[in-house]
């Protein structure tokens, strides 16, 4: 395991005696289970608080006023407590550095179907207590933290005891080091996932190859069996996909195929700055990459190492995508930050050219991370759109204000959230 070992502590059962849906108070609703799964600056007028969190007013990643107790149980910007206010626009305590976790949140905290299954509790009849290291004191933490973010009214939630589980279970996020919002997505992802997974028992993995002679859809179906035998969770239901891997023999043409999943993401942006699309992102993503010299493979006809070319495709979508934009790249020679503005449709991304499902390949955009400064002094904020108003609204720390879709499209964004339309 990448994790060290880990503080079995439960943190203890939330309260049962209210349910809470995006949809209100006392939903009984619940979700089946389902088998079938898997950076330009903003533009309008700015709030007049959020103008003042300009690259100055933080430092080493959080912005200082954000973390004054002084401040009340406000969520929105220089306003007070509203009963009025809808939930789901809570604001996050910054306990130092934690703008990274805080960004993450609100995105999560404002996707439908995992939101209804806190709210409603259903989590606690997935809970798993044996192969899980948290013990399902992970997803309580989470589940309170959401509940709390989701009572009507604005306020200000202190996010200390997620954050003692998140470091519980990966220790790398201990102490108040400024962290990359994509990789704390993963790890938490990750987390919930254990602490709700189907399966208790975990058989071991089957590692032998998938019969080529099987059909690609039949060899796509056995690779996500495999998977789900070992994790099957209703993370799994929502964020995972699968990733289709095609090598092409350029001596005979033979394509041999393999099925991997994945929780997000993660593109190239093709230009160092100014504006690109994130079709054109997607198209490097998928783009042929040519295997030769040591990087020959053995086609399977030929019986020999051969030139090939590899690409990648969507097989399976996921519920819901998360696109991570590689601004950082670790072989850049001074890992600078890409500037470029990368654009995309809110309500109608259709990925329908870079994948092999059958299905529905369409997407609206709910959710933003945005990352603005540089890779060593840099602050993360959230763009949300609630599930049940359908309004924007800006998330910085313990700041929270209504906001335009115009302002979304930034060559800020770092993360981007979708849904997929049915």
């Amino acid at each position: 395991s990448r994790f060290s070992a880990r503080d079995e502590e439960d943190i203890g059962t939330p309260s049962t005696s209210r349910r809470y849906s995006i949809y209100g108070d006392d939903s009984s609703s619940v979700y089946r289970r389902d088998y079938t799964r898997t950076y330009g600056g903003r533009t309008d007028s700015k709030d007049e608080a959020d103008s003042r969190f300009s690259v100055s007013t933080y430092q080493n990643g959080y912005e200082r006023d954000s973390i004054d107790n002084t401040r009340g149980s406000s969520g929105t910007s220089g306003g007070s407590s509203s009963s009025t206010a809808p939930g789901g626009t809570g604001g996050l305590k910054n306990l130092g550095n934690t703008c990274f976790m805080n960004s993450v949140i609100q995105c999560l905290s404002n996707t439908k179907l995992l939101v209804d299954y806190l709210l409603t509790d259903t989590y606690t009849q997935d809970i798993n207590t044996t192969n899980s290291s948290m013990k399902g004191s992970l997803i309580k933490a989470f589940s309170t933290l959401i509940k709390g973010l989701w009572k009507p009214g604005s306020r200000v939630i202190d996010p200390s005891s997620l954050k003692g589980a998140v470091q519980r279970f990966a220790p790398r996020f201990s102490g108040y080091n400024q962290e990359d919002s994509q990789e704390f997505l993963r790890y938490l992802l990750e987390g919930l996932h254990e602490d709700v997974n189907r399966v208790t028992v975990k058989p071991q993995p089957i590692n032998t190859e998938i019969d080529s002679s099987l059909s690609v859809q039949e060899q796509a179906m056995e690779a996500w069996k495999r998977y789900l035998r070992r994790d099957d969770s209703k993370l799994v239901d929502i964020f995972v996909g699968q990733l289709k891997s095609t090598l092409r023999c350029s001596t005979c043409d033979y394509e041999s195929v393999t099925f991997e999943p994945f929780w997000d993401l993660s593109l190239p942006i093709p230009a160092r700055s100014g504006e690109v699309t994130l079709n054109e992102c997607l198209e490097a993503f998928t783009k042929e990459e040519i295997l030769d010299g040591d990087e020959m493979p053995t086609c399977a006809r030929c019986k020999t190492r051969r030139r090939c070319t590899k690409f990648f495709s969507l097989y399976k979508l996921p519920k819901v995508l998360v696109v991570h934009l590689k601004r950082f790249s670790p072989t850049e020679r001074f890992r600078s930050k890409l500037s470029s503005t990368v654009t995309f449709p809110l309500t109608s991304l259709d990925v329908s050219k870079f994948s092999d499902s059958p299905g529905r390949c369409t997407y609206s955009c709910y959710a933003v991370s945005n990352h603005s400064g540089t890779l060593y002094s840099g602050h993360y904020t959230a763009y949300a759109k609630n599930p049940k108003t359908c309004e924007w609204h800006y998330f910085n720390d313990s700041r929270v204000s209504k906001s335009s879709s115009s302002n979304v499209i930034s060559n800020e964004a770092y993360l981007l959230f979708f849904e997929l339309l049915t």
